[in-house]
C-alpha cells in the first residue's frame, strides 16, 4: 500500500508546474527544478504542510496517507527553507501560513490578470508609492535598531543605501539633454499642425517610398540637412 511519500508522477509534475519552478517561501528566488540536456530534475524538497509521519511538524492524525501525499498537502521548498520550516523552527510556521503560501503561489493566472485589470493607473501609482514608502520606513526602522547594537554596521548600510540612491538618480538622468530638447522642439512644431495635414504627409511618404530607391532617399536626407533650421 502506498505511503505518505509515494507521490505519483502526475502529482510531481503538477506540483512542478504550479510552483513555477521556485521555492514556495515568499520572495525566495531559489529554483526547485534543474534542466539538463532537455530534461528536468527536481532539486528541491517536496514538503508536507501536515507532516507525513506522527513525529513530523504539523502532523494531523485525522488524515490518511492518501490525504498526506495529495497535492493539496504538498509544497516545494529549497534546502535552507526546508530545514528552517521542517527542522529548525517548525513552531514558527503554522498550517494556515503554509496554506496561504500555497494559495498565493498557485493562484490562477486568469484570476491574477483579472485582479490586475481592476487596478486603474492612478490606483497603481498609489500602490507603488505606498510600497516604496513602506520599504523606506522599514529600512529606517531597521537601521535605527541596528545602530543601538552595531553602529559601524549601521553606518556601512546607510552608505550602501546612499550609493544605490545615487545610482538610481544617475539612471534617471541617463537621457541626453540635447536629445530631449530636440524631441521637445519637434513635438511643439507638430502640435501646431492641422490634423488633416498628417494624412497628406503619410500619403506623400507612401508615394515616395514606392518611386525612390534607397540611394535617392539618402540623397534627399543629406540635402535636407543643409537647410538652416527656422
Amino acid at each position: 500500500m502506498p505511503g505518505p511519500r509515494d507521490y505519483t508522477q502526475g502529482t510531481k509534475s503538477a506540483l512542478a508546474h504550479l510552483s513555477g519552478g521556485l521555492c514556495y517561501y515568499p520572495g525566495c528566488p531559489e529554483p526547485v527544478l534543474r534542466e539538463d540536456e532537455g530534461k528536468y530534475y527536481i532539486i528541491g524538497f517536496i514538503s508536507h504542510i501536515r507532516a507525513a509521519y506522527p513525529n513530523g511538524p504539523r502532523f494531523d492524525k485525522t488524515m490518511n496517507d492518501d490525504d498526506r501525499r495529495d497535492i493539496k498537502n504538498l509544497i516545494f521548498l529549497c534546502e535552507p527553507h526546508h530545514l528552517r520550516i521542517d527542522k529548525e523552527r517548525p513552531q514558527d510556521y503554522s498550517v494556515e501560513t503554509l496554506h496561504r503560501w500555497k494559495e498565493q503561489r498557485e493562484a490562477s493566472p486568469a484570476e491574477a490578470l483579472k485582479r490586475l485589470r481592476e487596478v486603474t493607473p492612478s490606483g497603481l501609482k498609489q500602490i507603488v508609492a505606498e510600497g516604496l514608502k513602506a520599504r523606506d520606513d522599514k529600512l529606517i526602522s531597521a537601521l535605527t535598531r541596528l545602530e543601538k547594537t552595531d553602529r559601524g554596521a549601521a553606518m556601512a548600510l546607510r552608505s550602501v543605501i546612499d550609493e544605490l540612491a545615487e545610482v538610481y538618480s544617475k539612471g534617471r538622468r541617463a537621457l541626453d539633454p540635447d536629445l530631449i530638447e530636440t524631441l521637445d522642439r519637434a513635438s511643439r512644431r507638430l502640435s501646431r499642425w492641422d490634423p488633416v495635414h498628417f494624412s497628406g504627409l503619410e500619403s506623400a511618404a507612401d508615394k515616395l517610398s514606392r518611386i525612390l530607391d534607397s540611394g535617392m532617399v539618402d540623397d534627399l536626407l543629406r540635402a535636407s540637412r543643409r537647410f538652416p533650421e527656422r
